[in-house]
């Protein structure tokens, strides 16, 4: 496995449990309207929430990683490999989240890792 491979494996890990962190607090606290009256109110509720900033950490991780790759890879070959969060975030989200992922949905997912499969072998 190559590096870059294991590096966005690592990183599509961290942002995961960063997201997921991050929208249980959200939902902790009614959530987050960018531009309302009530923005301010969200936030401070959010800054006392450990899953914000545990999460927040995670993808920061993420933004490092990133960095990374970006500066000693190809773009053309790293941001398809993280396209293959879409697999796991709809299995989060339909089993861990209570969302429904479509079939439809999981075609299209589907397709998308048909061609991080394409571009990766060209």
């Amino acid at each position: 496995m190559s590096r870059a491979l294991l590096l966005v494996l690592t990183a599509i890990a961290l942002g995961l449990g960063g997201l997921y962190l991050v929208r249980a607090a959200l939902v902790h606290v009614g959530g987050f309207t960018v531009l309302s009256t009530t923005a301010p109110r969200q936030l401070g509720a959010l800054a006392g929430q450990w899953r914000f900033w545990l999460g927040g950490t995670l993808i920061a991780g993420v933004l490092l990683i990133s960095l990374e790759l970006y500066g000693s890879e190809e773009l053309s070959k790293v941001v398809p490999l993280y396209s293959l969060s879409y697999v796991l975030i709809a299995l989060v989200g339909q089993f861990f989240l209570d969302e429904r992922v479509s079939l439809q949905r999981w075609i299209g997912i589907l397709a998308i890792v048909c061609g991080v499969v394409v571009l990766l072998r060209s």
